[in-house]
């Protein structure tokens, strides 16, 4: 049977690669573009996804389930000074990657099928599908890559997919900028996550997540704590790109760009959760230090989006902005070791954000390609399903009891009042304020989107036409919508969307309420997902334990197992042992135990302050968009600087312009201009030198050298031209010769007797 398990997660892999494969190169050959394939095969891949989750879930219920296969794909031999050098590719199966497989497959099947509705009449429509196919099989490699080094691999494809979605309506500027800003901003945490794997496999040779675990459970390794930081804030950097963090969150809200359906299956449940998959694999390793870095990094992010998505009205930007915060959301959960509950608010997250994108694109299709919300309203009426199945998505996302989306995040912001304890408050307690914070501000911005969206009167007719947006399907002219305002007539009235359409929409929304999770709606650790995915001990620094005198001995450690055991996170702690034989004894983290007995005192605060958050942010909705006891506009004016910082999101993109942009262009004038002026500056003057000496000594070659060589055979040449003239062969002009010469002599001579 696990045999079995492994072929068929290589099934899974493969099947969304084949769907590429056929429809990149056939779709134009195909009925309806080979749409049939792309569904029919994620399709079957669900079925052997769902059939994986059973196994391993459902039948086998085991915490510790692993199940793992490689193969050596490139051979290096002994290399000197490192030993045997291989690079393996393999996979892992455990129960975070059985739960992963099953919600990739599940989001990419309805959004497969979703987008035969939404994506008809496209020029590339076909290709699309291939798109969608290499992406999913990108995703795939990555939740069951077993080493760093596959795992880079499919985090670079999963770029690749994503470039090519995003830009995917290439004719548009926007569009294009768009996937050119997504590729480039995900390339400076690749950087930073390459180099935090290559200084792993300094200390470790060896890419295997399993391989280096057991390294650092061993203590046999010999890098201090400090590179062990710096190689775990590397290896997050990564994650700060794909799960689009601060500073590199920028690329995600314009990545909207992209079609509806790509937004649903890229920006919100899978290709930005890989970051967050990818810190939770390498949680072991990750050294307090680290994890405070990631800590306040995932909870600035989660409030600084809130604060910007309180002012957008693009109906996808709000959603995007609120993805960037939901997923700092999960980066603080695995900062602060809450880090069962950051996994399960991925899975939440996922289904809950996906029918919120997949329904902002039935409004958007129904809405003939209108995204501005302003211009919308009253369509409960027109669009049950939708409005319904959004509703219930946007109570998850704002966190209310009875919903998945209130288990996953209070149990974060419980791990967020502990972690604030447990380090001794002061500054820690800006994780759980900016946590609550942001909690305040979902409420508020999600009623706000669903009032403006589907309540009040329709205000279409009241759009200027010179504010007729571009859309999805747009290449630069106005929308559909006439303005009635202007004499026209909507020959297009709005309605609901068609059963391909609205069927992912009640799936996603059913799988957002709190009984698919947990039985208790208020206690998420009392569900399957906690239960099966427990918090790995995290790394603890041998030498500096000792020195500080804080080995702990089986009861002592046995003890603190006891009060974290009790914790819904379920923190697993190592008992110490005696080091005879092993290279160091292995120490149970207290820090980690403590956090854990403090979350857990601390769940039904986090319950009531989150309740009183989600209250006071809906009832501030109803205050300014449905009572209108306060006028947002007018409030807007008021505050107008407070307002533009958030309108222009906190000018992020103004500053990095005008910083490493700018910057980066003024340093390479810089060196443009060094190089021109100093470098071919001395290499000309050199050239130049070296070219008159060339000169001089071709000069003193041709008129010297060559000159004495000519002369001496002008010499030769003339001398030898007057003795041929004299010597004809003649006897009687050789004696006509010597007797002027005897007769010139004798002149001579007599000539001298005169004097």
């Amino acid at each position: 049977m696990m045999h079995s398990l492994i072929q068929l997660s290589i099934a899974v892999l493969l099947l969304p690669l084949l769907s590429f494969v056929v429809l990149i190169f056939f779709n134009r050959r195909l009925p309806r573009g080979g749409d049939f394939v792309g569904v029919g095969l994620l399709g079957t891949t669900l079925a052997i996804a769902l059939y994986i989750f059973w196994t391993v879930i459902v039948q086998h219920y085991d915490p510790a389930f692993r199940l793992a296969w490689d193969f050596t794909w490139l051979d290096f031999g002994n290399v000197p000074g490192v030993g045997p050098l291989q690079v393996k590719m393999g996979i892992v199966i455990d129960n975070l990657a059985a739960i992963m497989l099953a919600m990739v497959s599940l989001i990419s099947f309805l959004v497969h099928l979703y987008s035969t509705g939404y994506m008809k009449g496209e020029m590339y429509y076909g290709r699309f599908f291939a798109y969608l196919g290499i992406f999913t099989f990108s995703m795939f490699g990555i939740v069951l890559s077993d080493n760093l080094f596959s795992i880079y691999i499919f985090w670079e494809l999963v770029g690749l997919s994503s470039y090519l979605l995003i830009g995917f309506y290439f004719h548009k500027d926007s569009a294009a900028d768009a996937q050119k800003k997504a590729f480039l901003t995900n390339r400076v945490g690749d950087i930073g996550m390459w180099l935090g794997i290559l200084i792993l496999y300094s200390q470790f040779h060896t890419f295997g997540y399993q391989e280096i675990f057991n390294h650092i459970k061993n203590g046999d390794f010999h890098m201090s704590q400090a590179w062990l930081t710096a190689a775990g804030i590397l290896l997050f950097m990564g994650c700060v790109g794909k799960s689009a963090q601060f500073p590199l969150h920028v690329w995600l809200p314009d990545a909207m760009e992209g079609p509806t359906p790509v937004s649903a299956l890229i920006h919100a449940a899978t290709m930005v959760a890989a970051g967050v998959y990818f810190v939770a694999r390498i949680f072991v390793l990750l050294t307090p230090d680290a994890l405070h870095v990631i800590a306040f990094i995932g909870a600035f992010t989660a409030f600084m989006a809130a604060t910007i998505a309180i002012t957008q009205f693009d109906i996808k930007r709000v959603l995007a902005y609120s993805t960037v915060s939901q997923l700092g959301y999960m980066v603080l959960g695995l900062g602060v070791g809450s880090y069962s509950a950051a996994l399960f608010h991925l899975l939440t997250h996922a289904f809950f954000k996906a029918c919120l994108f997949l329904g902002s694109g039935a409004i958007i299709h129904a809405m003939h390609h209108e995204q501005d919300m302003r211009w919308m309203g009253g369509l409960y009426k027109k669009m049950p399903w939708t409005f319904v199945t959004f509703s219930i998505a946007t109570l998850a996302l704002a966190g209310l009891p009875l919903t998945s989306g209130f288990l996953s995040k209070d149990a974060i912001l419980a791990g967020s009042l502990g972690f604030a304890q447990a380090e001794g408050g002061g500054i820690y307690y800006l994780v759980p304020v900016f946590g609550f914070g942001a909690a305040v501000l979902t409420a508020f911005y999600m009623g706000r989107q669903i009032w403006m969206v589907f309540f009040g009167e329709n205000r279409t007719h009241l759009k200027p036409k010179s504010a007729h947006s571009m859309d999805d399907h747009d290449d630069g002219d106005v929308d559909h919508i006439h303005d009635a305002a202007h004499g026209g007539h909507d020959h297009h009235p709005v309605h609901e969307v068609a059963w391909n359409m609205r069927l992912p929409l009640v799936v996603l929304a059913t799988l957002s309420v709190f009984i698919v999770f947990s039985p208790d709606p208020l206690d998420g650790g009392k569900g399957w997902f906690m239960h099966l995915v427990q918090t790995p001990a995290t790394v603890v620094s041998v030498a500096e334990m000792a020195h500080e005198g804080a080995q702990l001995h089986a009861p002592e450690a046995g003890k603190l197992l006891a009060e974290a055991h009790t914790d819904t996170q379920h923190v697993e702690a190592a008992t110490s042992r005696e080091a005879e034989g092993q290279h160091g004894p292995v120490f149970a983290d207290p820090r980690q135990a403590e956090i854990a007995h403090m979350t857990h005192a601390n769940h039904y605060t986090a319950i009531k302050l989150s309740s009183i958050m989600v209250v006071i942010g809906i009832g501030m909705a109803l205050i300014v968009y449905v009572f209108r006891i306060i006028d947002p506009d007018k409030t807007a004016q008021a505050i107008r600087p407070l307002y533009l910082y958030s309108f222009n999101k906190w000018y992020w993109d103004e500053i990095y312009d005008a910083t490493i942009i700018k910057g980066s262009i003024l340093i390479s004038k810089i060196l443009a201009w060094f190089d021109t002026n100093i470098v071919d500056g001395l290499v000309n003057g050199v050239a130049t030198i070296f070219r008159k000496f060339a000169f001089f000594n071709g000069g003193v070659d041709k008129y010297v050298v060559d000159g004495l060589v000519n002369f001496t055979a002008f010499t030769v040449q003339t001398t030898g031209a007057v003795f041929r003239k004299i010597q004809t062969g003649k006897v009687q002009t050789y004696l006509v010769m010597v007797v002027f010469a005897v007769l010139g002599w004798f002149a001579l001579y007599f000539a001298h007797l005169v004097k």
